[in-house]
C-alpha cells in the first residue's frame, strides 16, 4: 500500500514550480513481439531481410522528422541528437551485433535486436564517462523505433502525446526524442520521469521547451495515477502527492514570485550581508551564448569541447572546424571570461565497442590526450589560434598526477611556437587550470598548484570517485550523496587551500545548482559558481536572499549531522533554513 501522502525527490531539470493533474505516458516500447531463439537455417535470410528493411524504414522516418521540425522555433537541439541517432543507425557497433546473433544464435530479429540494444545500452553506461551515460538514452530510442518497425505497422512513437488534455503534468518511465519532438508545449505544465540525469536527453528537452521538470524520481510512475493531482518543485527538486490545500496557497505564492517576478539580472550579486558572490554560467553549445548574455552571466565557467563529436559526427574535427567554433563563442562572449575544457572524452568515443576492464577508471581526459598528442595538439592549436578574440581559459579534465600539467604546458608552448612561426598571432598569456575531479588531486592539491592559475571542481566526478559508485547506477543512487561527511570535508578543504594559495576557485556540476548545497558551498569559502543557464535566474535569487552567517552556522550542524550519517535530518533542517 503506497502512502497517500508522499515526497519523491528527483533532479532538476528545469526549475519552476507546478501545481496540475498527472497524465501518464504509457511505455512506447509495450508491444507483442514474438520472439524466438531456434531459427533454422532457412530461416536466417529472411530474418536479415526483416531487419534490414526495419533498419530503411527507421532512417526514412528520422529523415522525415527532422525535415517536418526544420522550422519549428527551440527543436535545433533535438534535431541535432535526431540526426546523430541517424547516423548511429547502421553503425556497424549495431548493425553487425544484431546480424551475428541472427546467424549464429539463432535469435529472429525482434530478440536480436532487443539484445543488442541491450548490451550496447549497458555497456556505454558502464563506461565511467558522462559523455556516454547521457549518450545511452539514445541507443534505447533507436531500439523502440526498430523494433516498431519490425512489427511492419506504421505506428506513430509520438501517439501517447497525441490529444492531451489541457494543463497537465506528464509522468513516465522516460520519454525519448522521438516521442517528444512534437509535443504540444501549451498542455503540458510540468514533467516527471522515473530516469534521467541532469545532462541527459531529457534535460535538453526541458531546457529547449521551458518545461519545471524532474528527472531521476525512480518510481514515481507506479505510485501515480492518471487524474491525481500533484506538487511538482523543481525548484527543489521534489514531487508530492496529494498536497494539502495550505500548500495550494504557498505554491502559488511562489508561483507568483517565480514566474512574474521581474529579474534584474544585472545587479551585482550578493548575499544579504554583502559577500561578494560570481555566478557564470556552463554553455552546452555556442547556441546558448545568447541567453548566457540575455541573463548577465558573468562569464562562461564550463564550455565542454567534447560536444564537438556531436556536432561534427562523421570525422575527428579538425584544427580549423574547432578554431571557427571556438572563435565565434569568444566573439559572442565580447571579452567576458569563456573557461574551454579540453576534451574529456576515452578511447572508445574513436573506437566504439572498444573494451576495458574498467572503463570507470580508464583511458580518458587528460590521459588519453596525452598519449594521441597529435589529436590534442590540433585542439590546443585551435584554441591558441582563437584566444586574440575573447577572454579565453584552458581548462584540463581528470587530472591525477603533476606530469599531465607539465606535459600539457610542453604541448601548449610547442604549439605556440608553431604557430608564431607560421605567422598566427596568439595571446601572450592565457589562464591555465585543472579540474578536481579525482581524489589524488583533490587531497594532494598543494602538489598540482605551481604554475596553475584557476581551479575548477568537478562535483559530479569527484563524488562518484570518492563514494565508488556510478552516478547513474539507480540501484545505488543512496550511496551518491552529496552530504557525506568525506565530499563535505573534501569539498572545504580545497577552498581552505584555495584561499590560501588565492588561486581563483569555481564549482560547476550538479552540487552547485542544488538549492540545498549553495548556502553550505558559500560557507565553506566558494565565491564562484557555473550553472546551466536555466538555473542562473533561480540561484541568483537564492544567494541574493541568504546571509553568509547563517550558511556557517547551518555548515556546522549539517557536519555534525553527516558524521552520524542522518541525512534525512539534515534535508529536513535545509528545508527549515530555506522556508525561513
Amino acid at each position: 500500500m503506497v502512502d497517500e501522502k508522499i515526497l519523491f525527490y528527483g533532479i532538476t531539470a528545469y526549475p519552476g514550480v507546478i501545481y496540475g493533474k498527472v497524465r501518464k505516458v504509457r511505455n512506447s516500447a509495450d508491444h507483442n513481439l514474438i520472439q524466438r531463439s531456434d531459427l533454422q537455417a532457412d530461416e536466417i535470410p529472411g530474418e536479415i531481410e526483416l531487419f534490414d528493411s526495419s533498419l530503411n524504414r527507421t532512417e526514412k522516418e528520422l529523415t522525415n522528422i527532422i525535415a517536418e521540425n526544420e522550422q519549428v522555433a527551440g527543436s535545433f537541439e533535438l534535431r541535432e541528437i535526431l540526426s546523430s541517432q541517424k547516423d548511429m543507425v547502421r553503425d556497424p557497433l549495431l548493425y553487425e551485433r544484431v546480424i551475428e546473433r541472427i546467424k549464429i544464435h539463432g535469435e529472429n530479429a525482434p530478440l536480436a535486436v532487443e539484445t543488442t540494444i541491450r548490451n550496447i545500452y549497458e555497456e556505454f553506461m558502464g563506461l565511467g564517462d558522462s559523455f556516454f551515460q547521457d549518450r545511452a538514452d539514445h541507443i534505447l530510442d533507436i531500439g523502440k523505433r526498430i523494433s516498431k518497425n519490425l512489427m511492419q505497422k506504421n505506428l506513430s512513437l509520438n501517439e501517447p502525446l497525441k490529444n492531451l488534455p489541457e494543463n497537465v503534468i506528464l509522468v513516465a518511465r522516460d520519454l525519448t526524442p522521438s516521442e517528444m519532438i512534437n509535443l504540444d508545449k501549451s498542455k503540458v505544465l510540468g514533467i516527471a520521469t522515473d530516469f534521467g540525469g541532469k545532462t541527459g536527453h531529457m534535460a535538453i528537452i526541458a531546457r529547449n521547451y521551458g518545461i519545471p521538470t524532474i528527472v531521476g524520481l525512480r518510481n514515481i510512475y507506479s505510485n501515480v495515477e492518471d487524474e491525481e493531482y500533484i506538487l511538482l518543485d523543481a525548484d527543489r527538486g521534489f514531487l508530492k502527492k496529494n498536497p494539502h490545500i495550505e500548500e495550494f496557497k504557498s505554491f502559488g505564492h511562489r508561483s507568483n514570485l517565480t514566474e512574474h517576478k521581474e529579474w534584474n539580472s544585472k545587479t551585482i550579486l550578493k548575499t544579504l550581508d554583502g559577500e561578494r558572490i560570481y555566478l557564470k554560467a556552463n554553455l552546452e553549445n555556442e547556441e546558448g551564448c545568447e541567453e548566457i548574455l540575455e541573463k548577465n552571466a558573468e562569464g562562461v565557467g564550463l564550455f565542454r569541447s567534447e560536444v564537438l563529436f556531436l556536432q561534427i559526427k562523421d570525422h575527428t574535427p579538425t584544427e580549423e572546424e574547432q578554431f571557427v567554433i571556438y572563435r565565434r563563442i569568444l566573439k559572442k562572449m565580447n571579452e567576458k571570461p569563456v573557461v574551454i575544457r579540453v576534451f574529456d572524452i576515452g578511447a572508445d568515443k574513436f573506437e566504439l565497442g572498444a573494451h576495458e576492464d574498467n572503463p570507470f577508471l580508464g583511458n580518458r581526459g587528460i590521459r588519453y590526450l596525452i598519449r594521441h598528442p597529435n589529436l590534442f595538439k590540433e585542439q590546443l592549436r585551435a584554441l591558441l589560434r582563437a584566444s586574440i578574440y575573447g577572454n579565453l581559459k584552458i581548462l584540463i579534465p581528470m587530472i591525477t598526477t603533476v606530469k599531465e600539467i607539465e606535459r600539457t604546458k610542453e604541448l601548449l608552448q610547442e604549439c605556440r611556437l608553431e604557430l608564431l612561426n607560421e605567422g598566427y598571432d596568439v595571446k601572450d598569456k592565457i589562464p591555465l587550470g585543472i579540474m578536481i575531479e579525482t581524489p589524488s588531486c583533490a587531497i594532494g592539491l598543494e602538489n598540482y598548484l605551481h604554475g596553475i592559475d584557476f581551479l575548477s571542481i568537478g562535483t559530479n566526478d569527484l563524488l562518484q570517485y570518492l563514494m565508488a559508485v556510478g552516478r547513474n547506477n539507480y540501484s545505488i543512487s543512496d550511496l551518491y550523496n552529496p552530504f557525506h561527511i568525506v565530499f563535505l570535508q573534501t569539498l572545504e578543504n580545497i577552498a581552505i587551500i584555495a584561499k590560501k594559495k588565492k588561486i581563483p576557485i569555481s564549482i560547476c556540476g550538479e552540487v552547485a545548482t542544488d538549492p540545498d548545497m549553495i548556502g553550505l558551498l558559500i560557507a565553506m569559502g566558494f565565491r564562484e559558481l557555473s550553472v546551466s543557464a536555466p538555473f542562473l535566474h533561480e540561484i541568483h535569487e537564492r544567494i541574493s536572499h541568504t546571509k553568509l552567517k547563517d550558511m556557517k552556522s547551518l555548515l556546522k550542524k549539517v557536519k555534525a549531522l553527516s558524521l552520524l550519517e542522518k541525512y534525512f535530518e539534515i534535508e529536513a533542517l535545509i528545508r527549515e533554513q530555506n522556508s525561513n
